[in-house]
C-alpha cells in the first residue's frame, strides 16, 4: 500500500511540475509579445508620431473654400453693366436639423422644407429627398441652401418659421446681374458659377465654394487682369476675388462641430471701367431698331471705343442666375445670329467708304487732284461691265473731290488700274486692314487680296470696296478715325481702367499709335475736302447725314453681296466730326439696306444731333 501511494504521490508530482512548466512557457511568450508590441508601439510613437497625428487631425479639420464678391463693371460714365445683387437665402444646418441617423435627418429636412414650401408658395422649387441626401454626403459640414433670393415679404414670413425651429436660418449672399439687359451685351459678356473639379485650387479644401467665373466678353478677359499687355500690375486681381478660408472641426458623422481657427477672409475683385459711353451706347443701339448691322463710335484723338452696338442682341438678365437652355437654343437658332458681336467680329466688303483710302493711294502715286475724267456711267473689264454709283451723271466730267462726293466708280476704277495694286495694298495695311484692330475683345483682321493673285478685275473691284476683300466696323471706325485726325491709327480700347474697392487705380488704358496712314497732310486735305461735299453738298450722296451746326465728313458705301439670285446690299456710312475740340469718328453697317446714304446716313445725324446735345437724350425711350 505504502508502495503503491509513493507511486500515485510521484505521479501527480510529474503532472504538476509539467504544469508550472506550461505556464511559465506560456507566461514567457506573453513577456515577449508584450516587449514586441511595446518597441513597436514605442518605434510608431517616436519615428511616426507626428505623422499619425496628422492624419487624426485631418479627419476631423475641414478646409472650406469661401469665394470672395465678384467686381463690378461699369461704363466710363457709371452706369453699372454688370453688378452683384444682395440676396437672402434660407439654409439649413444639417448638424441642427439632426434626430437620429442620416435617413431620419433628412425626413426631418424634406418635412421642413415642404412647409416653408407651402408658406412660400414655392412648391414647384423646392428641394426633393434627393438633393438633401447628395448635400449630406458630399458637404454635410456646409449649410444647404433651400430656397434662394427671397422678397421682402418672403423673408418676413420666414422669420416667423425660423423662430419656432432650430437649423434654419437665413443668410446674405450675392447674385450676378445685368440691369441694363441688352445695352452692351456683346461687350459686357456674362458670368457662370465655376465647375469645381476643374479648378486649380480644388485639391486644396475639402469643401469647396467655387467662384462666379467670366464666360465670354469683359467677364471673361478680365477674370484675371491680362500682365502680359499691362506689365506687372500693383494688384493683379481682375474681375474674379481671391478666395478666404475657414478650419472647422466636423464630428463622426461629417457635420460641423466648431470653428477651430480664425475665418481668413477673401480679398474681393477689382472693378472695371469702361470706354463705352452709356448715352452713346443707348442712342446707337436704339437708332439700329430691329435692324440687322453694327454702330462703332470712336474717340478720333484716343482711340477710346464711345460705343460698340450690334444688333440684333440678347437679353443678359435672362442670363442670371440660370441659363434657361430654351432661350439660349433660341438664340442659336436665329437666322441673324444674335450671338455674334457685328461690331468687332462682322466683316463686310466696305463698298465705297474704302474710297477715301484709295484715293490717298492715287495721291501717293502722284495723281492731280484736279484733273478731271467724264463718267460714262460704267466700266468695262474685260467681258464684265461694272455700273457707276453716280450713273446719274454720265458724261460729266469728275475730278477727284467731286468724284467722292458722287462716289464715282468709274473714276476710281480706270485710276486703280492707271496706278496699279501696291499704292492701294500699302495704304490699306497703314489703315490697319489685314490686322486684329487689337481691342480687349477679339475681333477680325480682315483681308485684301495678295499682289501676286490679282487680276485687273481684282484690282478694279478693290477701287470701289467690292471683291476680295473684307471690314470690320470697328477697323472702319478707326482708318476714319485717322483721316479726322492726321493719318493716326490709334489701338482702340473698350476698357478706360480697373480699380479697387477703394477706388484706387490698378490699371489704366495707354493711349497708342499702331500705325500711320500712308499719306501726307495734303493728301489728307484733298480727301476730308471730297468727304465734306458728301454730307454738305445738295448732290451728295450722304447729304441726309447733314446736321444744322455741325461740319459732318463722310462716306457713303453700298457692297454686293453673293449671289445674282441671292443678292444682297450692305449698305455703310462712316463720318467724322469735331464738337468742342474733341473729335468723333463713327461707322455705321446695316445689313440689307437700301443704300448707304438713305439706309444709314440718317442713322449718323440722328446720332450725332442727339448725343452731341445731351439735353435731346431726355425724351428718348430706352426701355
Amino acid at each position: 500500500m505504502k508502495n503503491q501511494r509513493r507511486y500515485r504521490d510521484g505521479i501527480d508530482a510529474g503532472i504538476l511540475d509539467n504544469d508550472k512548466i506550461r505556464i511559465v512557457l506560456l507566461a514567457f511568450f506573453m513577456l515577449v509579445l508584450f516587449l514586441v508590441l511595446a518597441c513597436r508601439a514605442y518605434y510608431l510613437q517616436l519615428y511616426h508620431g507626428e505623422e499619425h497625428r496628422n492624419r487624426i487631425a485631418t479627419q476631423s479639420i475641414r478646409h472650406i473654400r469661401i469665394p470672395g464678391w465678384r467686381g463690378n463693371i461699369y461704363t466710363r460714365d457709371r452706369q453699372p453693366v454688370a453688378v452683384n445683387k444682395t440676396v437672402y437665402d434660407l439654409i439649413f444646418y444639417p448638424k441642427e436639423m439632426r434626430i437620429g441617423g442620416r435617413k431620419k435627418t433628412i425626413a426631418n429636412m424634406c418635412k421642413h422644407a415642404d412647409s416653408i414650401a407651402l408658406i412660400l408658395n414655392r412648391q414647384d422649387n423646392k428641394p426633393e429627398y434627393k438633393d438633401f441626401e447628395k448635400h449630406l454626403w458630399h458637404t454635410p459640414a456646409l449649410p444647404i441652401v433651400v430656397f434662394n433670393d427671397l422678397s421682402t415679404a418672403e423673408i418676413a414670413k420666414a422669420f416667423e418659421y425660423i423662430r419656432n425651429n432650430r437649423g434654419i436660418d437665413l443668410q446674405i449672399s450675392s447674385r450676378r446681374i445685368y440691369p441694363q439687359k441688352k445695352m452692351a451685351a456683346h461687350l459686357t459678356g456674362y458670368a457662370r458659377y465655376a465647375e469645381a473639379e476643374r479648378e486649380a485650387d480644388r485639391e486644396d479644401f475639402f469643401y469647396y465654394k467655387p467662384d462666379t467665373v467670366g464666360k465670354a466678353g469683359i467677364e471673361e478677359v478680365f477674370d484675371t487682369l491680362p500682365p502680359t499687355r499691362y506689365g506687372v500690375l500693383r494688384q493683379q486681381l481682375g474681375l474674379r476675388a481671391f478666395p478666404g478660408r475657414q478650419l472647422v472641426q466636423v464630428n463622426n458623422f461629417g457635420l460641423a462641430h466648431r470653428q477651430l481657427l480664425g475665418k481668413v477672409e477673401p480679398i474681393h475683385g477689382n472693378n472695371v471701367i469702361l470706354t463705352i459711353d452709356s448715352r452713346a451706347q443707348y442712342l446707337a443701339e436704339r437708332l439700329l431698331g430691329n435692324n440687322t448691322g453694327a454702330f462703332v463710335v470712336v474717340d478720333a484723338d484716343t482711340g477710346d471705343v464711345l460705343c460698340a452696338a450690334s444688333t440684333p442682341s440678347y437679353d443678359l438678365a435672362k442670363f442670371s442666375p440660370k441659363l434657361s437652355p430654351d432661350y439660349y437654343r433660341a438664340l442659336l437658332q436665329h437666322p441673324e445670329k444674335p450671338l455674334i458681336n457685328r461690331a468687332l467680329r462682322g466683316i463686310y466688303p466696305p463698298g465705297s467708304t474704302l474710297k477715301p483710302l484709295v484715293c490717298l493711294a492715287f495721291l501717293k502715286s502722284g495723281i492731280d487732284p484736279t484733273a478731271e475724267l467724264p463718267c460714262e456711267g460704267y466700266v468695262n473689264i474685260g467681258k464684265a461691265t461694272i455700273r457707276c454709283q453716280a450713273h446719274r451723271y454720265s458724261g460729266a466730267d469728275l475730278n477727284m473731290e467731286t468724284a467722292l462726293e458722287k462716289s464715282c466708280n468709274g473714276y476710281m476704277m480706270t485710276n486703280a488700274l492707271k496706278y496699279g495694286f501696291s499704292p492701294m495694298a500699302e495704304i490699306m495695311r497703314s489703315a490697319g486692314i489685314g490686322r486684329e484692330a487689337g481691342a480687349e475683345l477679339p475681333g477680325h483682321p480682315g483681308s485684301y487680296p495678295y499682289e501676286k493673285s490679282v487680276t485687273d478685275h481684282d484690282i478694279a473691284l478693290l477701287s470701289i470696296g467690292q471683291g476680295k476683300i473684307a471690314v470690320t466696323p470697328l477697323q472702319m471706325a478707326l482708318f476714319t478715325a485717322a483721316l479726322a485726325n492726321g493719318g493716326k491709327v490709334f489701338r482702340p480700347h473698350l476698357v478706360y481702367k480697373v480699380i479697387d474697392r477703394a477706388d484706387e487705380t490698378v490699371m489704366e488704358r495707354d493711349i497708342e499709335v499702331i500705325s500711320t496712314l500712308d499719306a501726307t497732310p495734303e493728301a489728307l486735305e484733298i480727301v476730308r475736302k471730297g468727304m465734306f461735299k458728301v454730307v454738305n453738298s445738295p448732290g451728295g450722296s450722304g447729304k441726309q447725314a447733314a446736321v444744322e451746326g455741325l461740319k459732318i465728313y463722310g462716306k457713303t458705301g453700298t457692297a454686293e453681296l453673293g449671289p445674282r439670285n441671292k443678292l444682297r446690299h450692305i449698305t455703310h456710312f462712316i463720318c467724322f466730326v469735331k464738337y468742342r475740340s474733341r473729335r468723333y469718328a463713327a461707322a455705321i453697317t446695316v445689313e440689307d439696306g437700301v443704300s448707304g446714304g438713305r439706309s444709314c446716313a440718317p442713322l449718323a445725324a440722328a446720332f450725332f444731333q442727339n448725343y452731341l446735345e445731351p439735353d435731346a437724350l431726355d425724351a428718348l425711350d430706352y426701355n
